[in-house]
């Protein structure tokens, strides 16, 4: 490598480590306002950490239920990681397109209660589609999943006002 080349690999290696360390104090010390997304849906998650599952044991509270594993589902651990923002703040939004069975999941009880006791406004689109359940369109037809799943899709959004 030419000396011209190092001397710029180095510069650029030096503003990269910069920006991730300025990006990093950021994450760590802005509020979260908003957050938006379409997680994984993904029952058999690897994301197993201590931190996470700890936070998932508002909604695991008083279930006597003999599986509640779907509970440990990646879009639920999404959808409370956004509420442990928003909680933290005080006031935001979250917006996901997400997996559908919490809206009616017997075992989701709990985390609805917790969703509703943290929002001020909750809204929620349900496009149904979950080739399991054998819903059926209005007049009758085949309900079909807009974005050629399987699992039935809701668009969610929940938001927790600033205090007055």
């Amino acid at each position: 490598m030419e000396e011209a080349d190092k001397e710029a690999g180095t510069l650029f290696g030096n503003y990269l480590a910069q920006e991730a360390n300025e990006a990093s104090h950021i994450k760590q010390s802005a509020p979260v306002m908003i957050v938006i997304g379409n997680p994984p849906y993904s029952v058999s998650s690897n994301n197993k950490g201590e931190w996470i599952n700890q936070l998932l044991d508002d909604y695991k509270q008083n279930l006597n239920e003999r599986n509640i594993q779907p509970l440990s589902d990646d879009y639920i651990k999404f959808i409370r990681l956004a509420q442990h923002y928003v909680e933290r703040n005080g006031e935001g939004i979250v917006a996901y397109i997400s997996n559908n069975s919490f809206i009616d999941g017997l075992i989701h009880r709990q985390m609805r209660k917790e969703l509703m006791r943290v929002f001020d406004k909750i809204y929620i689109l349900d496009l149904h589609g979950n080739t399991r359940k054998k819903e059926t369109t209005p007049d009758g037809g085949k309900d079909e999943n807009v974005f050629d799943i399987m699992q039935g899709v809701s668009i969610n959004i929940f938001v927790k006002l600033p205090k007055k």
